[in-house]
């Protein structure tokens, strides 16, 4: 293994670490039912049942990053929770940089699903280079 690999796997490993600690964190309130979760689902004009299914779809994501094979859907499912995030945020007039938080980690997840994308392709699917 050469060290240009290593320093791949060790950044893919922290990457997938720091984004994990962080959408189980955000799920557990969002379950939790944490007052500042409440208010901001229902200031977007959301239904509860919305934050509690947010949630459930942060832990899912959270733990599918940690699969050899799932960890490319795991990225993009929690991509698409950081576009529905920001969407919020400037649907309900906050300003733009209100959304900047989601728009970067939505870049770190894309990134991660584009780096694990051939993980994600069954051994019998992939043309060979021969």
């Amino acid at each position: 293994m050469t060290s240009t690999s290593t320093g791949r796997r060790i950044g893919s490993l922290v990457l997938r670490g720091l984004l994990t600690a962080l959408f189980v964190a955000a799920g557990g309130m969002k379950l939790a039912a944490v007052p500042f979760e409440v208010a901001g689902f229902t200031r977007f004009g959301y239904p509860l049942w919305f934050m509690y299914t947010v949630g459930v779809v942060q832990l899912l994501g959270a733990a599918l990053l940690w699969g050899r094979a799932t960890a490319a859907y795991g990225a993009l499912l929690l991509a698409a929770v950081m576009v529905g995030a920001a969407f919020s945020h400037v649907s309900a007039g906050d300003p733009v940089a209100m959304a900047l938080p989601a728009l970067a980690i939505l870049g770190l997840l894309l990134g991660l699903a584009y780096a694990r994308r051939g993980d994600a392709i069954p051994a019998s699917f992939r043309v060979s280079q021969a």
